[in-house]
């Protein structure tokens, strides 16, 4: 799968990573299995098929054309491809969907949400009718700056994510709590609300996409390593919490997964792709 990105305007990088795109090869027609991995931040995709859903879940059903999607906060699902697909999605930054759409995030956790209730009635249809990944981005970068004009922050939510991705493996949700001048129970729920999850989930979730990183990098001699610069307890606890949230040990991972792409940093920007594909 060859994914292509996209800039978004330059007044929406505080709000979207990156748009992308992409055509899935499917030859044989046959249904292709992919996991959805947690990755610490919410999406938008639009995906279709001559107009008809190409995605599936874990029960044969399909998805909407145009969804987002919430935090992944634990063990992956598999879904899965059919027929040839076009997939459109949006990155959205971690405390994003609060901002845009004053929804309590944690409400999509660990599921979706269509575009219906986030964006005009026909803008699935527009999108449907787009002639180029271009027009598709344009269409999604009109809506969300419509949306930014009327966004709501939260200073404390945004420097506690600056804090965690800048020292993930040394800050503790209480230590988190306690730079701000509220109280711990005030910040958890406030947090939830922006991330999805509490703060000491998103910390274990980064945690997790930081050694995905140094894997794919090659960043280490043993596991181990990977282990103690991240501060777990010991290789063990590091490979449980690995396959929680991959469903698979790190070297298992590697096997089955050669060709993800990783940024070329260590500290932020780093990324995985949330969609594995078997």
């Amino acid at each position: 799968m060859n994914i292509v990105t996209i800039e978004p305007h330059s007044s929406l990088k505080q709000v979207v990573k990156k748009f992308w795109y992409a055509d899935i090869p499917n030859s044989a027609h046959q249904n292709k299995p992919f996991h959805i991995m947690a990755d610490g931040a919410l999406g938008i995709v639009f995906q279709h098929c001559n107009g008809h859903s190409a995605l599936l879940n874990a029960a044969g059903q399909p998805f909407p054309l145009s969804f987002v999607y919430g935090q992944k906060s634990n063990s992956p699902c598999i879904n899965s491809f059919c027929d040839h697909p076009f997939l459109f999605g949006v990155n959205l930054q971690p405390t994003a969907f609060k901002k845009l759409f004053n929804i309590n995030t944690h409400e999509i956790t660990d599921t979706l949400l269509t575009v219906d209730h986030l964006f005009p009635k026909h803008f699935t249809e527009q999108l449907l009718h787009a002639t180029s990944p271009e027009q598709i981005s344009s269409l999604f970068n009109q809506q969300l700056l419509k949306r930014l004009q009327s966004s709501k922050e939260d200073k404390i939510i945004d420097h506690s994510i600056q804090l965690i991705l800048a020292d993930t493996k040394n800050m503790g949700p209480n230590d988190l709590s306690s730079l701000f001048p509220v109280s711990r129970r005030h910040f958890q729920r406030k947090f939830r609300e922006h991330l999805g999850v509490c703060p000491e989930s998103y910390m274990r979730i980064i945690k997790f996409q930081r050694s995905i990183h140094l894997l794919k990098t090659r960043q280490y001699s043993k596991l181990s390593d990977i282990a103690f610069s991240l501060n777990y307890a010991d290789q063990s606890h590091f490979v449980r919490e690995f396959k929680l949230f991959a469903g698979c040990t790190p070297k298992e991972f590697l096997v089955k997964s050669p060709s993800i792409p990783v940024s070329g940093h260590h500290n932020p920007p780093f990324e995985t792709m949330r969609i594995l594909i078997n």
